[in-house]
């Protein structure tokens, strides 16, 4: 009798699991609604010159082999190691096969164990479950899930869409995330029954209280979708691809995108909101005089003060003009000054030797919009610190940071009164007082005035859901295409919004607001009314009507000073430019009355 013939595969895989020849690649899962990585998926790569090199060769085998757990033990392991050694932020997530899974409950504390002795909290591992493999024992499925969560791991389920039960599953795990399969986001932008199966996923998922993450984005526009669904962590080779040595922050190209798109509008046009009396606007109000030092100051005599004083956490150093430059933090001086020699060394030397030479420093005038995103950028540690105040470039001041943080919060309480709660952009009463401001001050900015066109027959045969979704893609172009330094957006209600600009590019910025509609408004429509361009609907005499796709349209007047008294004056102007822009054929467009009203300011005068 012949012997069996030799297993390659076999033989590559007892190599593997006893030389530990795998390596660990990470990819990053962002959560787009705060611009950061939230954690890392581990992916486990055999060597590249071997039969294992496929990740579906290998588990194939290893479970064919009948060595899959023992295979998954060794490289959750690996992994928990990797990441901490890596000094990676977030969540871990490691996945498992249901085999390795339904033992979890022998190991679980071993494995915890592991975690605490190399100091990474369990709550910080998610273990995922990968439907790649059927479950044939639910109630030891059960005990092992709450053996994992007993000790802190959160759990997840993969590829949601695909393979053995997931929706039942779902129901039976109450995981901590559902990872939605990359089938259903990839193309999501250009395919509306992907849209409503992620739509419907998410608001389910609000209801068992569980993160979805979608898994797969490859593309902008997908992107832009998904954010609009209400996902809020994604996956894919848009941001990176797993690495063996990946990042531990987002790259500064998505960190600013992210965070420019994400960012609620309630502190735009701080002032164009009618501020309670003594409300904090600018950095002035925030500045305390304080202790301060000059270069002349000793080491010891710094040290000897935040000695003194344990609530003294940062002195300013301002040179012989009272200008700062530098902060000496008490953390860094108390910490120095018990390193061995150095108060030998140091005790009568300047202080600027402690000294950090890159304090925060905001003008008088600076705003709390612009305070905020600098304090948001800056090193956690440092926080604590405060900052500096000047004017004319001399010290006028220093502030807190929590006080700081509550005067946004109490503008963005205030602002959320006068905000309109789909859009979060400023309503009726912030809009008038904005305009009237820049009326009363005599500026030059253009006035628009923004609808959506054939919106109610869209409501009706997509739904008011959809209907909303719409209305924040119309917030979004008009808020990417202002200058948030020199315009305004408000939301006057429904599908109504209004525009102040006073960009000297504004007449650029509203055909970029046409084609950017026009372009993401496709995503809605299904192929056959997107190729119809729209659909029909009965009419109140039961006859049928056809509708066209829903477009934007804009009317808008340049005002100059003294053109009109007030607010009221120039929505009633806008009138007859938005009636003319509606009345166009084709897409989205605009219309601007260049006749030269006469100044009604000079009428009343005469």
């Amino acid at each position: 009798m012949r012997d069996p013939a030799p297993d390659p595969l076999a033989d590559a895989l007892d190599r593997l699991i006893e030389q530990r020849s795998f390596d660990l690649h990470f990819q990053p899962l962002v959560a787009i609604d705060r611009a950061e990585i939230y954690g890392y998926e581990a992916l486990t790569r055999a060597p590249a010159d071997g039969p294992l090199h496929s990740p579906l060769v290998l588990f194939e085998a290893a479970a064919r082999l009948g060595r899959l757990v023992e295979l998954e033990h060794l490289i959750v392991r690996r992994a928990i190691q990797r990441f901490k050694a890596l000094g990676l932020p977030g969540q871990l997530f490691l996945n498992v096969t249901a085999d390795t899974l339904l033992g979890a409950r022998e190991h679980a504390g071993e494995l915890a164990a592991e975690m605490a002795a190399l100091g990474l909290p369990t709550s910080r591992v998610v273990i995922e479950l990968t439907e790649t493999r059927p479950i044939e024992d639910l109630a030891q499925l059960d005990d092992a899930l709450q053996a994992l969560r007993e000790r802190g791991f959160r759990v997840a389920l993969d590829d949601l869409g695909e393979g053995f039960a997931s929706l039942r599953r779902w129901m039976q795990m109450r995981p901590d995330f559902v990872k939605i399969d990359r089938h259903f986001i990839d193309g999501i932008a250009q395919e509306p029954l992907k849209q409503q199966f992620v739509r419907s996923i998410v608001e389910m998922a609000a209801t068992s209280g569980c993160e979805v993450v979608a898994e797969g984005l490859e593309q902008e526009p997908d992107l832009e979708v998904l954010r609009r669904l209400g996902l809020s962590i994604c996956q894919g080779y848009l941001f990176a691809r797993p690495s063996a040595t990946p990042r531990a922050s987002l790259s500064a190209q998505w960190s600013g995108r992210l965070a420019a798109d994400a960012q609620p509008r309630l502190l735009q046009n701080d002032l164009a909101l009618p501020l309670a009396q003594g409300a904090v606007t600018s950095a002035a109000q925030l500045a305390r005089r304080g202790l301060t030092v000059t270069p002349a100051t000793s080491c010891r005599s710094v040290v000897d003060l935040f000695h003194r004083d344990d609530q003294l956490l940062a002195i300013p150093v301002l040179d012989d003009q009272q200008r700062p430059i530098g902060v000496l933090r008490s953390l860094h001086v108390l910490k120095r000054s018990t390193e061995r020699y150095f108060m030998d060394i140091f005790d009568k030397r300047s202080c600027v030797e402690l000294m950090d030479a890159h304090p925060l420093v905001f003008d008088v005038a600076t705003p709390l919009r612009a305070m905020s995103d600098a304090l948001s950028n800056l090193d956690e540690r440092l926080l604590i610190d405060g900052f500096i105040v000047t004017r004319d470039g001399a010290y006028f001041g220093s502030g807190r940071s929590s006080d700081l943080l509550k005067a946004v919060s109490d503008l963005q309480v205030h602002a959320a009164r006068y905000a309109n709660p789909l859009t979060l952009l400023p309503g009726n009463v912030p809009i008038d007082h904005h305009l009237d401001r820049l009326i009363e001050a005599g500026d030059t900015f253009a006035a628009v005035v923004w609808d959506i066109d054939h919106f109610k027959p869209f409501n009706d045969v997509y739904g008011y859901r959809v209907g909303d979704d719409i209305i924040r893609l119309a917030a979004r172009v008009l808020t990417q295409a202002a200058d948030p330094q020199l315009d305004f957006v408000g939301h006057i209600g429904g599908d109504d919004f209004v525009m102040a600009l006073a960009s000297a590019d504004w007449e650029a910025r509203l055909a970029r607001i046409c084609e950017a509609f026009d372009a993401g408004v496709r995503s809605f429509f299904s192929p056959e009314h997107l190729a119809a361009g729209g659909y029909i609907t009965l009419n109140r005499q039961n006859q049928p009507s056809f509708h066209p796709l829903p477009t934007i349209s804009a009317g808008a007047v340049l005002h100059l000073p003294g053109h009109f008294e007030n607010a009221r004056a120039l929505s009633a102007a806008l009138a007859e430019p938005k009636r003319v822009a509606k009345g166009r054929a084709g897409g989205s467009r605009y219309f601007v009355d260049r006749r030269q009203p006469q100044p009604q300011r000079a009428q009343l005068a005469a």
